[in-house]
């Protein structure tokens, strides 16, 4: 088993806590790195993970300091600046810096914080959350993880990083494609998050009530992308509508949830970005404008 690639994981939630207690619980060289209340529970308790019917405690390496191969960004895209500064003083030049924020377009956001590193593009599928301080709760038996980047010299480790994660339990895939695959999710959360929370509705009600108007955004969303040179085909549109329909009706997204619980939310990420990428790109996005309009004021 490979254990040469030095793994930093920065936000201990449903994602991080995850992946950073699979590696730990299959040795590999990995410190994870939580705050607060979660890091004091995770030092006392261990790591506990709910995976479905199993459970089991790590004991990871925290908040150590060192110089890392590779940095997974765990934390939500508004974290990324304190996040960085917290974390640039561990990051070589060569290191390989993988966020899995929601988004398309934290590459861009996260050079305007670091000046060292190599920063690649990631996007993860997995359903779980922080049930409280030091427990992670994953639900059913998604997990996906993609990760890839197009700076020369890089693939010989993404594809090694591939490697020691799958050995660990996570399915993963060092993509060549990375940038589709992250708009393609993308597709997925931008419409839903912002609808459900636009209509402070579940996924079901949008799906089945609102169809039309899902399908418009859809469309914005491709414009953009297609604008940008990523292929979102029409065929992706009817994919993301038929995996909405497969999701029980009452589901909520996270985005939705945050502005129920008058929490810091993602909207910027989720929402205005297609909304100011349309406006520079000069195609048409009303229907997302005037949700970003409506939820900004929220």
């Amino acid at each position: 088993m490979q254990k040469d690639l030095k793994t930093a994981i920065i936000g201990i939630g449903g994602v991080g806590g995850y992946i950073g207690a699979k590696l730990t619980q299959h040795k590999q060289d990995v410190t994870l790195f939580a705050r607060d209340k979660n890091l004091d529970a995770i030092k006392q308790n261990g790591l506990k993970i709910i995976d479905n019917k199993d459970e089991f405690i790590v004991h990871p390496k925290m908040n150590e300091e060192a110089l890392f191969d590779v940095v997974f960004i765990t934390s939500k895209s508004y974290d990324f600046k304190s996040v960085c500064k917290s974390i640039k003083d561990y990051v070589k030049d060569d290191t390989l810096i993988i966020p899995l924020a929601n988004g398309v377009n934290h590459k861009d956001e996260l050079k305007n914080y670091l000046d060292k590193g190599i920063i690649c593009d990631g996007c993860i599928y997995i359903i779980s959350n922080l049930k409280e301080y030091g427990v992670i709760e994953k639900k059913a038996d998604t997990f996906y993880l993609q990760f890839g980047t197009e700076t020369k010299g890089t693939e010989d480790r993404l594809k090694k990083l591939q490697d020691i994660l799958n050995q660990s339990g996570l399915k993963s895939k060092y993509s060549k494609t990375i940038k589709y695959d992250c708009w393609k999710k993308y597709l997925f959360i931008s419409s839903f998050a912002s609808l459900t929370s636009h209509f402070k509705k579940p996924m079901g009600y949008v799906v089945e009530e609102q169809r039309e108007l899902l399908e418009a955004v859809l469309l914005e969303i491709q414009s953009v992308a297609n604008s940008l040179n990523i292929p979102i085909s029409d065929e992706d549109i009817q994919k993301t509508i038929k995996q909405a329909q497969s999701i029980p009706y009452d589901s909520k997204t996270s985005m939705q949830i945050d502005f129920e619980n008058e929490h810091k939310t993602e909207l910027e990420s989720l929402c205005g970005y297609i909304v100011k990428e349309a406006n520079r790109l000069g195609v048409d996005a009303k229907n997302m404008e005037k949700i970003y309009t409506k939820l900004s004021g929220v």
